[in-house]
């Protein structure tokens, strides 16, 4: 791997009582930058460097507490481009909730995007043809929004059924989460998968029901934000496959505290998605 000299690196303060940047430097001829600085205020702040190369902003880890050096401190940047890319599908999860007041069930899905080439994908152009990322959402489905994740709601639009993501998108693991509501009556919901997953998750609030679908078992069940989910999970889903998630028609219904949406991806995207993405780093 290649040093690259003058790149512009500064240090990030991000906490409850204040954020910013403290500190810039560009990259000596041999890659390496130096910053000298003290921990203030919350004891819950982060600090973090940040690197700038071919207009793409690279981050490190959270800084560990005294002396970092080493590959704890290295920012590893890539080159660009607008063409295609090897891209797989590392894991999918998908959250089904009961029926609200308004006979609407919400649906979480979160998606690990693996860019397994050694260049950053970024779009062309903001036209979905461009698009760094692109997948079908079950038809019907309303409310739309994008949820806690690695890619920001300003870059992925929805629209005519597809979501497409226009941020860049570097090798390694990003995760990509987003809600939206269908009608009870969408159910039974058949869930195509468009490319291999290699882990493949869903997740439903009912009792009652049935998820189907190619090495699909059901697992203990979880708790989140007091609710407890039915898990089914599979590894290594062929492309094309299809989940069916049969669901009984609600016979009551009742309101929703939207804070489970928020519970339910940290949970998703918490302990599996980091064990898996450290997998992946060590293979």
């Amino acid at each position: 791997m290649d040093s690259v000299s003058g790149v512009l690196v500064v240090l990030h303060r991000v906490g409850p009582d204040r954020a910013g940047p403290l500190d810039s430097v560009k990259s000596d001829s041999r890659g390496r930058y130096t910053f000298n600085y003290v921990r203030t205020g919350s004891e819950d702040a982060i600090y973090f460097v940040s690197a700038s190369y071919q207009g793409i902003a690279y981050f490190t880890p959270p800084l560990a507490e005294g002396r970092v050096s080493g590959d704890d401190g290295g920012v590893t940047v890539f080159d660009t481009t607008s063409r295609r890319v090897p891209m797989s599908l590392r894991g999918h999860h998908v959250v089904v909730s009961a029926v609200d007041a308004n006979g609407l069930r919400s649906v979480v899905e979160v998606y690990d995007l693996s860019n397994d080439s050694s260049v950053t994908r970024i779009a062309a152009s903001d036209t979905p043809k461009d698009a760094t990322w692109q997948n079908h959402v079950t038809p019907g489905a309303t409310n739309f929004r994008v949820s806690q994740g690695d890619i920001p709601a300003n870059a992925v639009s929805y629209a005519h059924g597809v979501v497409s993501v226009y941020a860049p998108i570097a090798p390694g693991i990003k995760q990509l989460s987003f809600s939206y509501s269908l009608p009870a009556k969408s159910f039974p919901l058949a869930l195509p998968l468009e490319k291999e997953t290699g882990i493949y998750e869903i997740l439903i609030e009912e009792k009652a029901g049935s998820v189907t679908g190619p090495h699909l078992r059901e697992m203990d069940q979880v708790t989140v934000d007091e609710r407890n989910f039915r898990r089914f999970l599979a590894s290594d889903m062929p492309e094309n496959s299809v989940a069916v998630v049969d669901l009984p028609a609600p016979a009551t219904t009742r309101a929703i505290d939207p804070r489970y949406m928020v519970a339910i991806t940290l949970v998703i995207g918490g302990t599996m998605v980091v064990a898996l993405a450290q997998a992946l780093r060590r293979r």
